[in-house]
């Protein structure tokens, strides 16, 4: 047996140093490291607010000053935001950890829900008010006057008897105030976007006061009442600036049948009260169609069109008859244009389903928009401008089940004044979007690979791509389907202009298809990537000076630059990452993170971000404790002749004249992410790199470059040559190399298995083994059909099973299982919903007949990956595990010896290592 070498010069160098050597990175030192998340500017950029959270364990927020640069933490908050002028911080500070396994071993979990408390902050005078048992909390996201919650009725026992169990006590509070507006045996509510605006939706209580709507404006110091009297009301939804109230009610005494017709109220500013909009003609609703409580109202941006929801009353089970006399049978056509697992997945939408109406609120007219032929619609944000968009994709949708998405649709275009429909496409296929301002639909063709836009209101087509201005598709595509699009920046002011990418740069294009075509940096000649970061939300125009984050192609040098009046100013670029940019709305203050494999992404505060910027988080000081290594590029010559790239991550200290084990990893391409941090957490579904490395592994992690039609020839290609590449340089034990990858890389490492025996030990996490069973088969999670992935997609085969059963055969290592001589660690759960679990059970009953040394690991109830946080933190503890055994010389571990039975599940974990 070989030493383990890592573990001996660790020992020898304490020994002889006397220092205390860098300490490997454990399951449980993942569990712990944080990662920083929901990080926000206020308004004047004075102060930074972000969360720390572990995998394990409670997190905090932290609370950033700009000018002294002291900090603020508060344990357990959460959702830390500020008020919109920035002057008070609002979050939720939930129960510990502790405290919620005490409850929930105590099956009392309802008693967490009363344990949240609201936490608001004066910026200014560091004063801290804190409203306990707090079930929910709501600011408007654009004025800064009021917050409202919720909490549980403070009435006397006595009084809550007839209540309803879900109603809460509303409180609505003035910042900086003790002032507040209360009121009992609410439902729901909301805030205005634009204005302190508070409606709720409030539930009877005996002869105390009875069901209603009411509203409230602070200046007007008392509640509003909108519709009083017994009702089923719901949808309740309120204009951005609050001049607009809509709700639904049904009759209460009709609550025994499912499907309820509703009525639609609305209110404006200057009524008394609200009034049923539908309670007169209702010629315009289709025969057998009723309003809908599943789709909640909406306005337009201007409050014109109030948008609503109806359907169809629809079967229900008959009441007096058994569910178990009754047959319980699907019937599956050919001619269905859905799978009828797809009806299945979508089973619970399709019942919630609804055709949008629409109310014109200042002529008192209504229109059914969608209907039976064109079902689906797509409104502009925040519902802008006068049109609507209503599509099918039916007549096209039973294609999608070989050659994938998007479906070709046929679409109208509908003028909400006038009601007129205009056709804008019939069958084709694209990723159709409005402009902010809904004056253009635009969309990318893949199959034509152009981008087209649409003028609404002249009804004008234009093709605004073509492959002599330039190529807007992936050029490095290597699936036998049409090429993505690089995507869409956005538009610029009062769209005027789209802004599309290529690989390398950005385009502005004439969306009418007339003027020239302005190509606004100049990349493509330096091999550098110019990408779009989004600083105003609320502006729906581009930046007027954009912010572009940058990478070079040759070196993968991360950086960002300024695009100002035409002019590309590059500001950094370096041996990093940079990232999640953001700018105070009021300041030119900026935060952004820079990272690299050895830097977190911690948040960097700057007023210029052509100067320097200070780092204000540090989310894991620890790092410093543990061994950590490096990473770098590798090239190599693949076996066709083709430079090929990938990573290596090397151990700290790395010395070319030793030899040390390795584990291979990979997934389609991945040496962009050269200068990308690979954060210490329990993954679900790949090793991590700071963890093997720091225990004295090297990784190699190779692009993989496909032919169409041999998936796993090209695998074994690229990743081949790659290892053989760096087997010259002496620094790697050939007797200690790993392979371990997930899903699509779990099908790779399957297949090399049965090519080679290298490898000392293989993990191969939901790996198709059997194209043939897998061509056929069903993607659970969403009903559909695997074929199309076969034939058009990642799995690359390019036809189907009777085209070419050759292909199906050689790709699939289940008909040369036998050729394996390689200790195989299988995960598959049995709730996956993207690789079928019986095709993980199909390669171990096969290595299991075979006598080969295999293991499977199932988290019960768990879908393509471990979720749950245990889970996760032990399957990464059974695959460290299981390669440590093999690439390290370690003890087997118990269960890798013996299993885990039925009765010990869940009881003995047998991690345990043995005595050897």
């Amino acid at each position: 047996m070989k030493p383990t070498l890592p573990l001996f010069v660790a020992l020898l160098t304490f020994l002889c140093t006397g220092v205390r050597a860098q300490q490997p990175v454990t399951v449980a030192d993942m569990q712990a490291w944080k990662q920083l998340r929901g990080e926000a500017l206020s308004a004047d950029g004075e102060h930074v607010v972000y969360r720390l959270s572990p995998d394990l364990g409670d997190g905090e927020t932290i609370l950033y000053r700009a000018a002294d640069g002291q900090e603020r933490r508060f344990p357990r908050m959460d959702d830390g935001r500020f008020s919109y002028d920035g002057k008070y911080l609002v979050g939720m500070v939930r129960p510990s950890r502790d405290t919620v396994l005490h409850y929930k071993r105590l099956e009392e979990e309802k008693q967490l829900k009363t344990m949240d408390t609201l936490l608001v902050y004066d910026l200014a005078t560091a004063r801290e008010q804190r409203y306990p048992g707090v079930y929910e909390v709501k600011l408007s996201e654009r004025s800064a006057e009021v917050f409202a919650y919720t909490t549980a009725s403070i009435l006397e026992d006595s009084l809550r008897k007839d209540l309803d169990e879900d109603a809460r006590r509303l409180v609505v509070r003035r910042f900086g105030s003790q002032d507040s507006f209360y009121l009992e045996g609410v439902m729901e509510f909301q805030v205005a976007r634009d204005r302190p605006i508070v409606v709720a939706r409030r539930t009877a209580k005996d002869s105390t006061w009875t069901d209603g709507v009411l509203r409230i404006d602070p200046s007007e110091l008392e509640w509003q009442n909108l519709s009083v009297g017994p009702a089923n009301y719901a949808g309740l939804t309120v204009s951005h600036d609050g001049s607009h109230v809509a709700f639904l009610s049904s009759d209460k005494q009709e609550t025994e049948g499912k499907q309820l017709p509703f009525h639609l109220h609305y209110w404006s500013t200057g009524s008394d009260s609200a009034y049923i909009v539908t309670g007169r003609d209702m010629d315009w609703l289709p025969k057998g169609y009723r309003i809908s409580d599943d789709r909640r109202p909406a306005f337009s941006a201007a409050g014109k069109y109030l948008f609503f929801g109806t359907t169809p009353r629809r079967p229900e089970l008959d009441s007096t008859e058994l569910a178990s006399e009754l047959a319980d049978v699907e019937v599956w056509t050919t001619e269905d244009p859905q799978l009828y697992t797809q009806q299945n997945s979508s089973l619970e939408q399709d019942r919630k389903f609804t055709y949008l109406a629409m109310y014109r609120t200042g002529v008192d007219e209504f229109v059914q928009l969608a209907t039976t032929d064109y079902p689906e619609s797509s409104r502009p944000a925040e519902g802008r401008g006068d049109y609507i968009m209503l599509y099918t994709d039916s007549p096209y949708a039973k294609e999608t089940m070989w050659e994938g998405g998007p479906a070709a649709r046929d679409i109208v275009l509908v003028n909400l004044r006038t009601g007129v429909r205009t056709p804008l496409a019939e069958g084709e296929r694209g990723y159709y979007n409005w402009s902010p301002e809904g004056k253009y639909v635009s969309w990318y063709n893949p199959g034509d690979s152009v981008y087209r836009a649409y003028n609404v209101d002249r009804k004008t087509l234009a093709t605004i791509t073509s492959l002599e201005i330039g190529t807007f598709f992936d050029e490095r595509n290597d699936q036998p389907n049409d090429p993505y699009p690089y995507g869409v920046a956005g538009w610029t002011e009062d769209d005027d202009a789209i802004v599309v990418y290529d690989r390398y740069d950005l385009w502005q294009l004439d969306p009418d298809g007339s003027g020239s075509p302005q190509r606004l940096t100049q990349g493509r000649e330096q091999g550098v990537r110019y990408r779009y970061e989004d600083l105003d939300p609320e502006r729906r125009a581009l930046d007027e000076v954009m912010v572009l984050t940058t990478q070079v192609d040759s070196t993968y040098y991360g950086g960002f630059a300024v695009l100002n009046d035409g002019r590309v100013e590059q500001l950094a670029t370096g041996p990093y990452t940079y990232n999640d940019f953001h700018k105070a709305r009021q300041a030119e203050r900026y935060v952004y993170t820079r990272e690299s494999y050895t830097d977190y992404p911690n948040l960097r505060l700057t007023t210029d971000l052509a100067g320097e910027a200070t780092m204000i988080s540090d989310a894991n000081p620890q790092q410093s404790d543990f061994s950590w290594g490096s990473m770098e590029e590798y090239r190599w010559i693949d076996h066709e002749g083709r430079e090929l790239r990938g990573l290596l991550v090397k151990p700290a200290d790395f010395d070319s004249t030793r030899q040390y084990p390795m584990l291979v990893n990979f997934y389609e391409r991945s040496s962009e992410g050269l200068y990308r941090h690979r954060t210490p957490v329990p993954g679900r579904s790949s090793i991590n790199y700071p963890h093997y490395a720091s225990r004295g592994y090297i990784i190699f992690n190779p692009d993989v470059v496909y032919r169409e039609g041999y998936p796993g020839e090209s695998a074994y290609n690229c990743v081949m040559s790659g290892i053989s590449s760096l087997l010259t340089k002496g620094y790697v034990d050939r007797d200690r190399i790993g392979l371990q990858g997930h899903s699509w890389g779990g099908y790779q490492a399957a297949y090399l298995a049965t090519k080679t025996d290298l490898f000392a030990a293989i993990e191969s996490g939901a790996p198709v083994v059997n194209m043939f069973s897998a061509y056929g088969g069903i993607r659970w999670g969403s009903g559909l059909s695997r074929q199309f992935q076969y034939e058009r997609t990642q799995s690359r085969i390019g036809g189907t099973p009777w085209e070419y059963p050759l292909r199906y055969i050689e790709n699939s290592p289940i008909f040369t299982t036998d050729k394996i001589n390689t200790p195989i660690l299988i995960l598959h759960n049995d709730e996956d919903g993207a690789v079928p679990w019986y095709q993980g059970i199909e390669w171990f009953t096969a290595l299991r007949r075979l006598g080969k040394p295999a293991w499977f690991l199932n988290y019960r109830g768990e879908p393509h990956w471990p979720v749950k946080t245990p889970n996760r933190a032990d399957f990464q503890t059974r695959m460290a595990q299981f390669f440590d055994h093999y690439l390290l010389d370690q003890p087997m571990p118990l269960w890798m010896q013996k299993g885990v039975s039925p009765l010990e599940r869940g009881i003995d974990q047998n991690l345990e290592l043995t005595e050897e």
